[in-house]
């Protein structure tokens, strides 16, 4: 059969979610947030776990440096009782968001909360890290009224989730990165030299050694690495590949711990979207 030039190529349907596949994903989500908020307290960064810290990085952010000439970060972090309220607060909303996933009032409150937890954490770890921009903006979907704003911002972070990692392989492509044959085991001496110097006699330290004396592999995982950042591009114009995407959204954080020691787990969360959460039963009647 000859297909016209002048015949309209068929484009993917919008998926179409309903109140129930709305309480469903927030409850996935914030299920999510919540063990989040638990890695948070085992790593000793909840705000009450700050201990009164007298550094700050705001850098050239308008919002850090609104925030710190209010004197808002020093305020809550620097009287126990305010952080912990503060700590108690945000894990309170997160529960209560799980408990009545239809009541927007506490998903707003939560995102108002995390948004000062984002801005102490960056701001007091002396690094602007992007680990918890996901945990920041998937809760925005849920603020929304009606199930059809919900379905937009819902794709809307579907395409954040391909921009967060196809930015990062422009970022390398354009920057050249890719054209240096070491950079796998350069990553891997400029972050995890202090390890290997303190800690000689792991098994951890015995791996990055054999991946050190064995260049070939080391740069092979990082151009494995930077190819399937690039592969992220295909989610921009098709929702076909999404399942491998959401695999690659697990395996690059692995890879970014491996290899420079990185922890981005927390962005995960932004593979989610990648995912049909809708009920399957109703997906197949339509």
């Amino acid at each position: 059969m000859v297909t016209s030039l002048n015949t309209p190529i068929p484009l993917e349907e919008e998926p179409v979610y309903t109140a129930a596949d709305r309480r469903r994903m927030c409850r996935i989500v914030f299920t999510f947030i919540l063990f989040s908020l638990a890695y948070s307290w085992f790593s000793d960064t909840l705000v009450h776990q700050l201990r009164g810290p007298v550094l700050r990085y705001p850098y050239v952010d308008l919002s850090y440096w609104v925030f710190h000439l209010a004197g808002i970060p020093e305020f809550i972090s620097g009287d126990p009782v305010i952080a912990w309220l503060f700590d108690g607060a945000l894990v309170g909303c997160c529960m209560l968001v799980l408990v009545f996933p239809d009541r927007r009032i506490f998903a707003r409150l939560f995102f108002g909360l995390y948004f000062i937890y984002f801005i102490l954490f960056n701001s007091y770890g002396l690094l602007h890290t992007s680990s918890k921009i996901g945990i920041l903006l998937m809760p925005l979907p849920f603020l929304a009224r009606g199930t059809r704003a919900f379905g937009l911002l819902w794709q809307g972070m579907r395409y954040f989730a391909c921009f967060a990692y196809a930015d990062a392989f422009l970022w390398k492509l354009f920057r050249g990165t890719w054209l240096y044959a070491q950079q796998g085991v350069a990553i891997i001496r400029e972050n995890l030299t202090p390890y290997l110097y303190f800690h000689p006699h792991t098994l951890q330290t015995g791996i990055y050694t054999w991946c050190l004396q064995h260049a070939g592999f080391t740069n092979g995982l990082f151009v494995a690495g930077f190819l399937a950042e690039g592969f992220f591009l295909v989610g921009f114009f098709t929702r076909r590949f999404d399942r491998y995407l959401f695999l690659l959204s697990i395996l690059l954080p692995v890879g970014f711990l491996f290899l420079s020691d990185a922890f981005f787990f927390e962005l995960i969360i932004l593979g989610l979207t990648l995912l049909d959460l809708r009920d399957k039963k109703r997906v197949g009647s339509l």
